[in-house]
């Protein structure tokens, strides 16, 4: 009897042992998996920032491609239902990844998908970052113009006539003292026309505050001169010139051919006597002054400005560009642009010639006692080719946001 007890007791230890035991277990590995849960969720919190930041540079990378890749840029602002997408391995982070998709919604109008995958141990932290990318298409704020004056185009005593374009001021176009200004465009003014009655202004329709549809205003475009950006003029020009340079060589070569983008820190003068070619585009950071200044030559000041398709042509000046008071002779196959007043005086012996093959832009016009014709056949390509691309358009991202796996 006392024999049967203890066996009954020992099997009674060996049950409870066994339960605590397994318990205990339970309770380990309860314990190993918590903590191996929470070292996992650790290490992908850890690496969070660093699959945020890949993604965002998945971003970057296809805003750059958008900008500067021509097959990206091209399907990107011509082609609205156009997509793609790249992937890229190893970048940035060891075993890191980011996978981008670029789909348009409209003409230069897309959102970017970026997905990043970091691997953490045996699992991956993923971030899905979106934005939408947008770019102005207005390149070209002027097109159809051949003379553009933000502010006043203004003639006393002139003969301007242009061809295939419009003449357009954003305040007024005033005329008097016998000009005649003619156009198979358009006359238009953002503010007010006057003409008056010795005077004469010849267009298919005349439209301003008084005559509606009122025309809007539009900004003059703008034209990257010296920034340290590589597309700037100051960075492409092929030659650069200070102005006693620029002086210096004229005298030394009255009779000059230059080529390419030629850059003149500070003003450009060009006299009676010199003759120049210019095989491109003259860009001076100051003014431009063509037979302006007193000189003991008889010859005019003669300037024949030829463009190559694709490339900038004309006379470019952040400032004034001031023509004739003396004798000059000048021919301008491209865009003649004044960042404020372009001027053309003559006086009485009416020996100043101007004919330009593009396209004129400044802040003012002025055309004074010119009674010889001052004819701007107009051709958009120039103009184009001269103003390049507006700092102001390019890819913008908005409507930024992301997501986490």
């Amino acid at each position: 009897m006392e024999e049967t007890s203890n066996t009954k007791q020992k099997g009674f230890l060996l049950i409870a042992s066994l339960f605590v035991l397994s318990t205990m277990m339970v309770i380990v590995g309860f314990y190993v998996s918590s903590v191996t849960q929470e070292v996992k969720v650790a290490s992908i919190v850890d690496t969070a920032p660093q699959a945020y930041y890949l993604a965002e540079a998945g971003i970057v990378d296809a805003r750059w491609k958008l900008s500067n890749d021509a097959a990206y840029k091209t399907n990107f602002e011509t082609n609205p239902s156009w997509s793609t997408s790249f992937t890229r391995t190893d970048a940035l982070i060891p075993g890191a990844s980011y996978a981008v998709s670029i789909e348009n919604s409209g003409l230069a109008n897309a959102v970017i998908t970026a997905t990043s995958t970091v691997s953490v141990r045996d699992t991956q932290t993923q971030r899905v970052v979106r934005a939408n990318a947008f770019k102005a298409l207005n390149d070209t704020p002027t097109a159809g113009i051949a003379v553009y004056a933000k502010g006043e185009l203004y003639g006393a005593g002139s003969n301007v006539s242009a061809i295939g374009g419009d003449f357009y001021a954003g305040s007024e176009i005033d005329l008097n003292l016998f000009s005649s200004w003619t156009t198979d465009g358009d006359a238009l003014s953002a503010g007010t026309i006057d003409v008056s009655i010795t005077s004469d202004l010849s267009a298919t329709g005349v439209y301003d505050q008084g005559n509606p549809p009122i025309p809007g205003y539009i900004d003059m475009p703008q034209i990257d001169f010296d920034s340290s950006d590589p597309s700037s003029f100051k960075s492409r020009a092929n030659q650069t010139y200070n102005t006693g340079e620029w002086n210096q060589l004229l005298r030394d070569f009255p009779v000059l051919t230059l080529e390419g983008i030629t850059y003149v820190t500070g003003n450009a003068e060009i006299k009676k006597g010199t003759a120049l070619t210019i095989n491109g585009i003259l860009v001076a950071d100051g003014s431009i002054k063509i037979g302006n200044g007193y000189s003991s030559q008889q010859d005019p000041a003669r300037v024949i400005v030829n463009k190559t398709p694709g490339e900038p042509s004309g006379l470019i000046a952040k400032n004034d560009i001031d023509i004739g008071g003396y004798s000059s002779d000048i021919d301008v196959a491209g865009l003649i642009y004044a960042g404020s007043r372009l001027r053309v005086l003559d006086g009485m012996t009416q020996n100043v010639t101007l004919d330009v093959a593009g396209g004129i832009v400044a802040q003012n016009v002025e055309v004074l006692v010119a009674w010889q014709p001052l004819t701007v056949t107009f051709d958009q390509a120039a103009v184009s080719d001269a103003l390049g691309e507006p700092l102001f358009s390019q890819v913008i991202i908005t409507d930024h946001w992301e997501e986490e796996y």
